[in-house]
């Protein structure tokens, strides 16, 4: 784990950037040694037609995982927050579109990510808000939260940070995948928070998210995804890898992180 911790913190630190050939080096040897567990989820994907792939996210066990029931009924505020905070390391959502913006190849795909990244603005900065949340998570939980460097995680954040610095396609599976099971794991999420306490100014970000995000799945689909797969068929596969490899890395992490939980 200790190296894909470093491989880890060595992209955090470059993000708005670009990596060196030996960081890229790094960065695609570990993609090549770990994508064989997320193969048969992307052929699976691969021999349906992409108006399909959102039914096959819905059904995966990342999206309906029982953590997010845990989240709401019964996981404590220090749960909750570390939750949070643990996954902070994850490229900021504005970062990982404008990304997939730069190799857009035709213009319904280039008004899609815009309109997306526009909607990020309204009515105020969505990640203005998530870091009000934050604050909100921090001040309650307290200072003193210690966070688990679960292998699960660095294996879900790392697949982000592949996207971002070596195939945007691949990063726009991803944020397919996430999109399409935002709403579920977002409203399970609210409920948790008002359980303990959070009031409608701190939580909301989760409010603004949920009345947008299915806008933003079709617009990931049909403004990106179906028509980029007409023009160029090829790209079929990096962005079904994509969501095969959010899914797959997603469902590990949250069961190891409510394993976590329950042995506490």
């Amino acid at each position: 784990m200790g190296a894909e911790h470093d491989l880890l913190l060595m992209c955090v630190s470059r993000l708005g950037s670009r990596l060196d050939r030996n960081e890229y080096l790094s960065l695609r040897q570990w993609w090549e040694k770990n994508r064989v567990r997320w193969k048969a989820l992307t052929e699976v994907l691969l021999s349906h037609a992409e108006y399909n792939w959102e039914s096959i996210i819905i059904d995966h066990q990342a999206h309906r995982h029982p953590w997010y029931e845990q989240l709401a009924t019964e996981a404590s505020l220090r749960d909750c927050a570390t939750f949070f905070l643990e996954n902070s390391v994850l490229p900021s959502f504005i970062s990982m579109v404008e990304r997939t913006l730069d190799v857009q190849i035709c213009d319904e795909g280039q008004q899609a990510i815009r309109r997306n990244l526009a909607d990020e603005q309204v009515p105020v900065s969505h990640a203005d808000l998530m870091q009000r949340l934050i604050h909100a998570l921090k001040k309650k939980a307290g200072d003193d939260l210690k966070l688990e460097t679960y292998s699960s995680l660095l294996d879900r954040t790392l697949i982000f940070h592949y996207g971002y610095f070596v195939d945007p396609w691949h990063l726009v599976g991803l944020l397919f995948a996430t999109e399409v099971m935002a709403n579920h794991r977002l409203s399970h999420i609210k409920r948790g928070l008002e359980r303990l306490g959070f009031d409608e100014y701190e939580i909301e970000f989760i409010n603004i998210q949920l009345t947008c995000d299915k806008h933003h799945t079709r617009g990931w689909r049909e403004g990106v995804i179906l028509p980029s797969t007409r023009l160029s068929p090829q790209l079929r596969k990096p962005i079904a890898e994509g969501i095969a490899a959010c899914l797959v890395t997603s469902a590990s992490y949250l069961d190891e992180k409510q394993y976590a939980v329950c042995m506490q």
